[in-house]
């Protein structure tokens, strides 16, 4: 089945934080997920629309299981030294646990959260740094950075491969020298395909090929595998339909995989897909 969410209700739960982040509102949205979504879904894998996914998300979704204690956020740790405070003179970021966790792909075990009062905890910690701070400058990814801090128990730490980041003060080399088989690649610069990176012409290439593929092989059965789903029906994660504006959030259940899906604010991987 395939859900739009309209966000509009729910700008004011944020509205009231300064936010410097290109994205603007829409960048906070991510904070209220246990408030906008069905009381009754228990999980969710969130993700930013400028990302690349080169293997097949259910083997994201299997994480899950790895989740122990209160452990409620999976998340990759930060690939610049953005949190390091070293970036330039007076650089002054929000606190993190050491480089900060990446928010562009987020693992999300809602019923725990709304049990930890997810929503208090995260509105004490924004606005208690808001006053030192003043703003945001990486949106939604600031406030959870600074929760962690606090509360460090809440993460599982996500191998690096599963959020490869291309942002402009990237050290991500660091993870993809090691490894081969790289699963998600996230185009985190504002300048998105047209970042400055030695490797970019390979991500790139990368991002066109799965651009080129014609979703409609996806309509009928190739090899003949087994499925329960109806490929006639009009509710079939096959068929996306057009979203008129940029404030939703949709969700696509397959089988037992939940993804949901960050589309709000600018991004042009978004604008050429």
């Amino acid at each position: 089945m395939f859900h739009i969410f309209s966000l509009y209700v729910y700008q004011s739960e944020v509205s009231w934080i300064p936010n410097k982040h290109y994205s603007g509102i829409y960048g906070l949205m991510k904070l209220v997920l246990t408030k906008t979504l069905p009381s009754d879904l228990q999980k969710v894998i969130v993700l930013d629309t400028d990302i690349t996914f080169a293997t097949d998300i259910a083997e994201l979704w299997v994480v899950f299981h790895k989740f122990k204690g209160q452990q409620v956020l999976g998340l990759v740790e930060n690939q610049s030294d953005w949190y390091l405070g070293n970036l330039w003179k007076n650089h002054r970021p929000w606190p993190a646990l050491g480089r900060g966790f990446n928010t562009g792909v987020i693992l999300l075990l809602l019923d725990r959260l709304r049990k930890l009062k997810w929503e208090q905890m995260w509105r004490l910690t924004a606005e208690r740094e808001l006053m030192s701070m003043l703003s945001t400058s990486l949106a939604d990814q600031d406030i959870f950075n600074a929760v962690i801090k606090q509360n460090p128990f809440l993460v599982h730490q996500l191998p690096c491969f599963w959020n490869v980041q291309l942002s402009d003060h990237t050290r991500s080399e660091k993870c993809y020298k090691d490894v081969s088989d790289l699963k998600v690649i996230h185009w985190n610069s504002p300048k998105k395909l047209r970042v400055k990176n030695k490797h970019v012409e390979f991500f790139r290439n990368l991002y066109l090929t799965f651009l080129e593929y014609d979703g409609n092989l996806l309509r009928r059965e190739l090899f003949g595998c087994p499925s329960e789903t109806d490929h006639n029906s009009e509710n079939a994660c096959m068929g996306y339909p057009r979203i008129p504006d940029n404030l939703h959030i949709s969700q696509c259940q397959w089988r037992r995989v939940i993804v949901l899906v960050n589309t709000m604010g600018y991004n042009s991987l978004s604008k050429r897909a």
